[in-house]
């Protein structure tokens, strides 16, 4: 009866927990919103779990209850045993509710490594043989700041080659060489920067904007350092970090893990002798975290 009320209780503290991160707002810190609806669920089947325990121990009791086996020997394992099992358990739900919340930064992102170009699994398409000279003008003719700035101002075939496994950022990356302004933003923030260094030769001296928390890596030098994010698919277990590598005079005057929002010229740059994509800073701003401090996959990227 006792084994069957400590089950009970440990089943009912893990629902509790999942009520508790939802009723904070906490939950975004540990899963994809995509995923919420699936723990809330796993949370009633916690409770029905608990109440079934319950009902053991009550049939227990009443000397109700069939046994688990149709051996004659009685089973009870050592005191030690069963502290140990229940500590299993018991010692990462108190985890949960005592130890205050908190989020990735720079430490974990030091141990992942940092990618600086966006989803390094895909590859830049090879451009055109034969690219045709003539500018589509409907399709990709920047505005004229933009020209002024950059000298690629060639097709938009010539400036975005693409296969069946860019076709996406291709189309993704016309849209962007159109804005004066190419604001990186949350719901497809790997998606833009894997653009961006797909056709890195088409965003040269395009102005861009971005926001994330302070990284840096002794390599790094004293005037740069990277605005990241974490990207989490699932959980907070597999997320990744991503970020763009700021050139700013005075990079130390901001201290890891602060948030920052930067807007800079679009250029290239080289570290640990890899060519990378990076900005040249010409306005930092100090903001707050945000309330959601991860991005997220985009599934409807390119749909």
């Amino acid at each position: 009866m006792t084994h069957h009320l400590i089950r009970a209780a440990i089943l009912t503290g893990f629902a509790m927990f999942i009520v508790y991160l939802d009723r904070t707002g906490e939950m975004i810190l540990y899963i994809a919103p995509r995923m919420e609806l699936y723990v809330k669920l796993s949370a009633i089947g916690l409770y029905a779990a608990a109440i079934y325990q319950v009902y053991a121990a009550l049939q227990k009791r009443l000397g109700n209850q069939v046994p688990d086996c149709d051996c004659e020997h009685e089973h009870s394992p050592s005191l030690f045993k069963n502290i140990m099992i229940y500590g299993l358990f018991i010692f990462p739900l108190l985890l949960g509710f005592l130890v205050p919340t908190g989020t990735l930064g720079s430490a974990l992102a030091a141990k992942k490594g940092v990618s600086l170009s966006g989803n390094s699994s895909i590859e830049r398409a090879a451009a055109p043989s034969s690219p045709s000279p003539a500018i589509h003008e409907a399709e990709s003719t920047p505005p004229p700041s933009a020209v002024q700035k950059n000298p690629n101002t060639g097709s938009s075939e010539t400036l975005f080659p693409s296969d069946e496994y860019t076709a996406d950022h291709a189309a993704y990356g016309k849209k962007l060489y159109k804005q004066p302004l190419i604001s990186v933003p949350e719901k497809q923030f790997i998606e833009t920067l894997t653009t961006l260094d797909l056709y890195l030769e088409a965003f040269i001296g395009k102005e861009i904007e971005i926001t994330g928390f302070v990284y840096r890596e002794e390599d790094m030098g004293k005037d740069r350092f990277a605005v990241s994010r974490f990207a989490m698919s699932c959980c907070s277990a597999d997320a990744l970090p991503y970020g763009l590598m700021i050139i700013w005079p005075k990079a130390m005057d901001y201290a890891d893990d602060g948030w920052v929002s930067v807007r800079g010229e679009f250029t290239t740059s080289t570290y640990l002798d890899n060519e990378i994509i990076a900005l040249e800073a010409v306005k930092l701003t100090r903001i707050k975290a945000p309330e959601s401090p991860y991005v997220y996959p985009d599934l409807d990227f390119g749909l």
